[in-house]
């Protein structure tokens, strides 16, 4: 009975249906981040699959040899093959993404966003937390990617009573990882220049700095020198008018004049017999 099942099995396995559709990177410049160091972001797989409900998503390194065309009955998990280095593991499944073209809604939401973001896009190698699962290893392991490493995906549709793979999708083209620098091996050259022009990179560097101190300084100096000269044109200057000029001349003779002893005045008898005596003296 067991090899009867098997061989139903291998059989159902067999002619699983492969279709003309390989998961790749999405085609637009607008998201930055469709490739880090340890994930890679993949369209969803739009009107491709028509039966089932859930969508499996196989990864396996690019350097595995020889690499299977079909998944197979057989389904190893992420710790079994290393990261996909011995050959494909199953990293997550979601939703098959609906046919048809949903109303865009706007909002500002990070929640709302990522939803949406969601509908359209699957990002691999984003969970973490299922590296700690030592003792019981989950069956999907959605773990960041080997760094410095090819990846190649496929999606697949299983059926849900027999577990077994009915369709699948062409294995897509070798995705790579944006490559990680150890910093050991990082130039710690300044750009590979020498040690001539990194001096005079820094004799250049210092005598621009004190020409532009130069220049600022000017500037001060100019411009307080320019407001001082304005506070003291506007201050008022004392003016002195002469009204009156003293001749020295003319006060000294008016002085001799004033001191001089007036001459004695004739008493009124004497003026009297002044104007009597030449009276009689034409009688």
């Amino acid at each position: 009975m067991k090899v009867i099942l098997l061989v139903c099995v291998w059989i159902l396995s067999a002619v699983s249906v492969v279709v003309k559709f390989q998961p790749e990177v999405p085609l637009t410049s607008d998201l930055l981040i469709v490739r880090t160091a340890t994930t890679i972001t993949l369209s969803k797989p739009l009107c491709v699959f028509t039966n089932g409900t859930m969508v499996d998503v196989f990864g396996v390194q690019a350097n595995v040899s020889p690499l299977p065309e079909k998944i197979g009955s057989v389904i190893r998990s992420y710790q079994q093959t290393e990261g996909g280095a011995t050959g494909p593991y199953r990293a997550a499944n979601f939703t098959i993404p609906i046919c048809t073209s949903l109303p865009f809604m706007a909002s500002t939401d990070p929640a709302r966003i990522q939803a949406e973001i969601d509908k359209y896009l699957f990002r691999v190698g984003n969970d973490v937390q299922c590296l700690n699962e030592v003792n019981n290893p989950p069956e999907n392991c959605n773990a960041p990617l080997k760094a410095n490493a090819t990846y190649r995906f496929k999606y697949a549709v299983r059926n849900k009573s027999t577990n077994v793979i009915e369709t699948e999708t062409n294995w897509s083209e070798p995705i790579s990882l944006l490559r990680v620098f150890e910093p050991t091996g990082l130039n710690a050259s300044p750009g590979g220049r020498t040690g001539g022009m990194v001096v005079i990179t820094t004799i250049l560097s210092i005598l621009l700095f004190l020409l532009l101190c130069a220049f600022a300084i000017i500037l001060t100096y100019k411009f307080w020198g320019t407001k001082e000269l304005a506070t003291l044109e506007q201050q008022p200057v004392p003016r002195s008018y002469t009204t009156h000029v003293r001749n020295q001349d003319y006060s000294e003779s008016i002085y001799s004049k004033a001191s001089k002893p007036h001459p004695p005045q004739p008493t009124d008898q004497q003026r009297y017999q002044s104007t009597i005596a030449p009276a009689q003296a034409s009688e």
